[in-house]
C-alpha cells in the first residue's frame, strides 16, 4: 500500500489567543450587518450596469449548524455525520483493516455514505497500485451518487469524475472532447460572479477571511488621508464596500483621496466592479479613484502604478500565491515587484492546504480531506438546491480536485502549501510578519456571531497569522507582512 502522509487530515493545533483578546478588548464593535446590507444594496446596482444578470440577493438566512438527514421529507431523527467524520472514518478503516476497532452504530443512511466513501478511496488506491480495471468497476458505484445530496455524495462524484478521466488516460481509452476541456477558471468565475458574490456573502469562511483582512487595513491607515491600495489577483471586490463605508465615517482625519487599483488582464473583468464601488463611493460623498493595470500578475512593473509621494499604499494579495506557486520565477518575480513598490503593508489571504505529498495517494487524502470540510462549510450555509453553491461546487471546487487528481506522480505538485512555508519564502525577501491587530481578531470572532449556521467556523492563530476553518480544519489564512528594506 502506498505511504501515507501524517499531516493527512490533522487538525490546526496552534493555541489561540482569540479568546483571550475578545476578554480584553472593551471598543464598541462596527456595525457587522450594516455591512452586510450595504453589500446586499450596492451589488443591486449592478442592474443599471448588467441588465441581463439576476441581481436580487438572498438575505443572510440563519439555520441550526447540523446536516440535514435524509432527503426532503424524510421523518427520520438521526444525526448524520458530517463528510470529514465519514472521511475519517472510512481513512482508518483501508488503514488499519484488521486492528480497527469495532465503529460506533451507524444508521443506515450514515453507513451508505460510508460506503461510498470507502468506494472512492479504495478506487485511488487500486488506481495507485496500477489495478485500473478494479479501480474503474469501483468508480461505478460511487458515481451513481446524486451530486445534489449530502456532502459525501456531491464530494465523492467530484473526485470520482476526475479519476474516471486519469484511469482512461492511463488505459488509453477515447476520451469525448468535452470530458477533457481544461477549464479557465479566472474567466469562469467571472461569468459567475453573481453567482459566487452570493455564495461568498452567506459563507462564514469568506466573510472572515475579508473582514478580518479589511479591518487590519483600517488599523493601518487610521492616520493616513491619502490612501491607496493595490489589489493584485482581485476578482469581484465587493469586499471594498466595507472598508470604504468605515473610510466615509471615520471622524478623526478626512479623507482627501481613496484610491483603488486592480491587476486584472482582460479589461472586461473590472468593469462592473469599478462602476459599483464609484457608485458607492458617489453616494457616500467619497473621495474616490479606481484605476486598472491590466497584466499578468508576474509581469507588473512599478512604472504602471500611479503611485503618489504622499499616499499610504497597501497591497491585498488573495489567492495569489497559489495561482503562481507552480511556476517559481513567476512566483518570485510578482514578489520582488511588490517590494519594489514599498508598501506601508502587505495583506495575504490564502487556501491553507498541504496538497504536496510525494506520492498520489497521498496528494489524494490530504485534498480530501481540506475539500471535506469546505464542503460541510457549504451545507451548513446554503441549501443543497442552492443554484450558487452548485455552481461554486462545479466550477470552482471541481477545478482545485483536478489539479490534484490529474497531477502524475512524478511531478512536483507545489499548488497548495501552509502559511508555514510562505513565512519562510517572504523571509528570503526580507518580508517580515506583523501582529494581527486586536480589533481584527476581535471583529473576526463577532462576525461568527451573526448566524447560527456560522458555529462550525473555527479561529485559531498560527504565530502571527489567523487560520480560519471549519470544525478545526483549517481552511483559509489571513496574514499581515511589511518589508525590510536592508
Amino acid at each position: 500500500m502506498a505511504s501515507h502522509s501524517s499531516q493527512t487530515a490533522q487538525k490546526d493545533n496552534h493555541p489561540s489567543i482569540i479568546n483571550f483578546l475578545i476578554e480584553d478588548k472593551k471598543e464598541a464593535p462596527i456595525n457587522l450587518q450594516a455591512s452586510f446590507e450595504l453589500l446586499n444594496k450596492y451589488r443591486n446596482q449592478v442592474k443599471r450596469f448588467r441588465n441581463d444578470e439576476p441581481c436580487n440577493p438572498s438575505p443572510l438566512k440563519e439555520k441550526p449548524n447540523t446536516i440535514r438527514s435524509g432527503s426532503q421529507g424524510s421523518n427520520s431523527n438521526h444525526r448524520l455525520l458530517s463528510a470529514e467524520s465519514i472521511m475519517r472514518i472510512a481513512r482508518n478503516r483501508i488503514l488499519q483493516p484488521k486492528s480497527q476497532k469495532p465503529v460506533e452504530y451507524l444508521s443506515p443512511e450514515n453507513e451508505m455514505y460510508l460506503n461510498l466513501a470507502l468506494c472512492l478511496l479504495t478506487a485511488a488506491e487500486k488506481f495507485s497500485l496500477q489495478q485500473y480495471d478494479q479501480a474503474e468497476e469501483l468508480l461505478i458505484r460511487v458515481l451513481s451518487a446524486s451530486r445534489a445530496g449530502h456532502p459525501v455524495e456531491r464530494l465523492v462524484t467530484c473526485f470520482g469524475e476526475d479519476l474516471r478521466m486519469k484511469i482512461y488516460l492511463q488505459k488509453g481509452k477515447t476520451v469525448r472532447e468535452q470530458e477533457t476541456f481544461c477549464m479557465d477558471v479566472e474567466k469562469a468565475v467571472m461569468n459567475l460572479k453573481v453567482p459566487i458574490r452570493m455564495c461568498e456573502q452567506r459563507l462564514a469562511i469568506s466573510q472572515v477571511t475579508h473582514f478580518t483582512g479589511i479591518q487590519m487595513i483600517l488599523d493601518s491607515v487610521s492616520s493616513a488621508e491619502r490612501i491607496h491600495f493595490v489589489d493584485v489577483g482581485i476578482k469581484l471586490g465587493s469586499y471594498w464596500i466595507i472598508l470604504m463605508h468605515a473610510l466615509a465615517n471615520r471622524e478623526n482625519v478626512p479623507l482627501k483621496l481613496l484610491k483603488i487599483t486592480a491587476i486584472c488582464t482582460s479589461k472586461d473583468m473590472m468593469e462592473e466592479t469599478g462602476e459599483l464601488l464609484s457608485s458607492f463611493a458617489e453616494t457616500m460623498n467619497l473621495p474616490f479613484e479606481f484605476k486598472r493595470v491590466y497584466s499578468e500578475m508576474n509581469e507588473i512593473k512599478k512604472d504602471m502604478f500611479d503611485l503618489e509621494a504622499d499616499e499610504v499604499l497597501v497591497v491585498y494579495l488573495q489567492f495569489c500565491l497559489i495561482s503562481l506557486s507552480a511556476s517559481p520565477p513567476k512566483l518570485e518575480a510578482l514578489i520582488r515587484e511588490i517590494k519594489n513598490l514599498n508598501p506601508n503593508m502587505m495583506v495575504v489571504s490564502e487556501i491553507e492546504a498541504n496538497v504536496n505529498g510525494s506520492t498520489f495517494i497521498d496528494r489524494f487524502h490530504e485534498a480530501l480531506f481540506l475539500c471535506s470540510a469546505v464542503f460541510d462549510s457549504l451545507e451548513a450555509c446554503l441549501e443543497r438546491d442552492n443554484e450558487y453553491r452548485k455552481s461554486a461546487e462545479e466550477v470552482y471546487y471541481q477545478e482545485i480536485i483536478r489539479k490534484v487528481v490529474e497531477t502524475e506522480g512524478n511531478e512536483s505538485f507545489k499548488q497548495f502549501l501552509k502559511i508555514d512555508f510562505w513565512r519562510d519564502y517572504f523571509a528570503r525577501f526580507g518580508i517580515v510578519e506583523m501582529e494581527l491587530s486586536k480589533s481584527s481578531i476581535v471583529q473576526a470572532s463577532l462576525l461568527l456571531k451573526e448566524s447560527d449556521c456560522w458555529s462550525g467556523c473555527t479561529l485559531s492563530m498560527n504565530r502571527k497569522c489567523m487560520l480560519i476553518g471549519w470544525n478545526g480544519m483549517a481552511i483559509r489564512s489571513v496574514s499581515a507582512w511589511k518589508f525590510r528594506h536592508d
